[in-house]
């Protein structure tokens, strides 16, 4: 009696071990990984989806635009918003349409929002118009990136500048293209025959300075490049080298001097944005991947903030120069913020960023601790006012104050579907538009 209660004992337990595998297998569930080590599980098919049209409701004019990867300058931070804002209600639904797959984030003008999505096998940057979520047109290529870890689709961004759009499709071909109509001015494939690709994909949004189009996708001859954004010719290439990266270039005012922060495996860099050439450059491991993915962040004039996931932590770097030579020392270090993807922001001299999936508060000038949050999950953090937006990795979303003297939530509720959420959202005009891997949605916050 004895063994076949041990033997129905191992069989329950096998059985219940195997069954999430045959979920998955089955299209029952679906397991992912949503930053974590830990993988989610949910319902394998969400394909039919609400959509909500409020036809007959006003949409306001927008005054601003929200042109790049995490807004104006790549900080964050969003534009004034013109109108009264009700940060502790829950904002009107405008519209929500069906998205296809991928990471990739969202930007706007006054009249069209812009993203890439995967239909099938093909990657398409796609736009859409901002007071209905109608489609206005969609230009595709014939690529799709999958990997086990991050799921199909495009991880990057595209870029407004002056009245155009700069896209990188997965497949390293980069185009700009008319943002009224979608037809492509001019492109061109930016990475050899022989590149060797990160690990999660082409992550790299298109960084636009001054007349030109920055990339930071690595590479054994060069990691990094600029083009003509009138003829997309190569205006120069990099002497930094190194293996790519999930960091999207971007310029940070030190020392009162333009430098062009990129990355490499192993390697922070400090470039010369009209030139390619390195002014300084530091080691930077991580644990697992070594492979940079938040973005740098200004502290001061002479100071920056590093942080990575995987146990690393933030460090502030102190950048000096004497006789033409540029010197960087740690002003301090801290395990209170790892950063793994998701950018923390800089407000009246307090940082707030998501250290793995925690919330935290820590004072810029030497990294002290000043309180820790709730966990949101590896999301998205855009500072409106004296307010935090958090688009978490389930489709949640979380309004908290930025205040250092205490932890204070507005409130927090289901914003968007379950699906994994790592698309960075954009606010305009008290309208926050939202999108993760199978919507796309449109929401008002105005009082």
């Amino acid at each position: 009696m004895g063994r076949v209660r041990l033997k129905t004992r191992k069989a329950s337990l096998t059985f219940l071990l195997c069954l999430p595998v045959l979920l998955c297998t089955s299209g029952c569930i679906s397991m992912e990984w949503r930053g974590g080590m830990v993988p989610h599980f949910g319902l394998g098919s969400t394909k039919n989806l609400t959509i909500v049209q409020n036809k007959e409701e006003h949409f306001r004019e927008i005054g601003t635009v929200w042109p790049e990867f995490r807004g104006p300058n790549r900080l964050g931070i969003a534009p004034d918003q013109d109108i009264d804002i009700a940060w502790d209600r829950r904002p009107a639904t405008k519209w929500i349409w069906p998205a296809g797959q991928g990471h990739s984030s969202l930007i706007c003008n006054q009249h069209l929002l812009f993203t890439l999505e995967q239909n099938g096998s093909k990657e398409f940057l796609v736009a859409r118009r901002i007071d209905s979520g109608q489609e206005a047109w969609r230009v595709g290529k014939h690529t799709q990136w999958e990997d086990m870890m991050s799921g199909a689709g495009p991880r990057s961004t595209p870029t407004l500048n002056n009245g155009h759009l700069y896209t990188l499709f997965s497949n390293g071909i980069l185009a700009k293209i008319l943002p009224e109509n979608g037809k492509i001015l001019w492109e061109k494939k930016v990475i050899s025959n022989d590149y060797n690709f990160p690990e999660w994909g082409l992550s790299c949004s298109p960084f636009v300075w001054k007349n030109l189009v920055i990339l930071n996708l690595g590479g054994n001859e060069s990691a990094a490049q600029a083009f003509d954004k009138d003829s997309g010719n190569l205006v120069w290439s990099s002497d930094l080298q190194g293996e790519g990266v999930y960091l999207s270039p971007s310029t940070l005012k030190l020392l009162n001097e333009e430098h062009l922060l990129v990355a490499v495996k192993g390697k922070i860099a400090g470039l010369d944005p009209f030139t390619g050439k390195t002014k300084w450059e530091k080691k930077w491991k991580i644990f697992l991947n070594n492979a940079q993915i938040a973005q740098p962040l200004t502290l001061t004039d002479k100071s920056m903030l590093i942080t990575a996931g995987y146990g690393r932590g933030a460090e502030c770097w102190s950048l000096t120069k004497e006789g033409g030579k540029y010197e960087i020392e740690t002003a301090w270090r801290s395990k209170n913020l790892k950063a793994k993807f998701s950018n923390p922001v800089l407000h009246d001299g307090f940082i707030y960023g998501l250290s793995e999936n925690l919330l935290v508060c820590l004072k810029a000038e030497n990294g002290d601790l000043q309180w820790r949050g709730k966990k949101y999950g590896y999301g998205r953090i855009i500072l409106s006012e004296d307010k935090l937006l958090i688009l978490g990795s389930t489709g949640v979303l979380s309004i908290v104050e930025a205040h250092p003297q205490s932890f204070q939530e507005v409130q927090s509720f289901q914003l968007l579907s379950n699906a994994r959420c790592w698309n960075g959202p954009a606010l305009v005009g008290g309208y926050l538009f939202a999108r993760n891997g199978e919507q796309v949605a449109c929401f008002d916050f105005a009082r």
